[in-house]
């Protein structure tokens, strides 16, 4: 699906593209969010990142892991930023960002294949929470809220929830032996 949008962003389907960042906006805000730790700074990096794509439309290249490849462009032009000094917060993978290196698009297709396993894993993995756990997960990481919007929704204490994800993260690490 995801193939499809791209191509037709390419000839310039402005539904197509506010349809691609729709789907995708949560797994790149996820994503980034885990690279800078900052909301607005990732909010800021994934809206130009559309921008830019739309601006470059006649020029983008034919794409088949539409995900990964926004992935990396988000973590590049993050990693500017961060180079630039925009960002305050370090990626979590690295300590120094010039051992950061831009990804070919065979790197791209690996790393969506290991992707992919690590997903099946995290899947089974979230599959063997409780119900609660499995709720409060998916809003937290999936969705983004912080602990007191989590608490609100489901009528409990921000400890509680914090308590849940807490036991949850520990129970997904030794799952799948992080």
């Amino acid at each position: 699906m995801h193939t499809e949008l791209w191509d037709k962003i390419r000839i310039g389907d402005t539904q197509a593209m506010k349809t691609l960042y729709q789907a995708c906006y949560q797994q790149l805000y996820a994503y980034g969010f885990r690279l800078i730790a900052d909301k607005e700074q990732t909010q800021d990096g994934i809206h130009e990142l559309f921008c830019e794509l739309w601006e470059k439309q006649n020029t983008l290249p034919q794409v088949s892991q539409v995900l990964a490849y926004l992935k990396i462009c988000l973590r590049n032009k993050l990693l500017k930023q961060l180079k630039k000094g925009l960002l305050t917060q370090s990626m979590d993978d690295f300590t120094e960002t010039e051992n950061l290196i831009e990804f070919s698009y065979e790197d791209l297709l690996i790393a969506a294949q290991q992707d992919e396993a690590g997903k099946r894993e995290l899947r089974l993995g979230i599959a063997q929470l409780t119900a609660t756990q499995r709720e409060i997960i998916k809003l937290r990481y999936f969705e983004g809220l912080d602990y007191q919007a989590i608490a609100l929704k489901l009528n409990l204490k921000p400890r509680t929830v914090y308590n849940h994800v807490h036991t949850a993260i520990t129970k997904l690490r030794d799952l799948l032996k992080i």
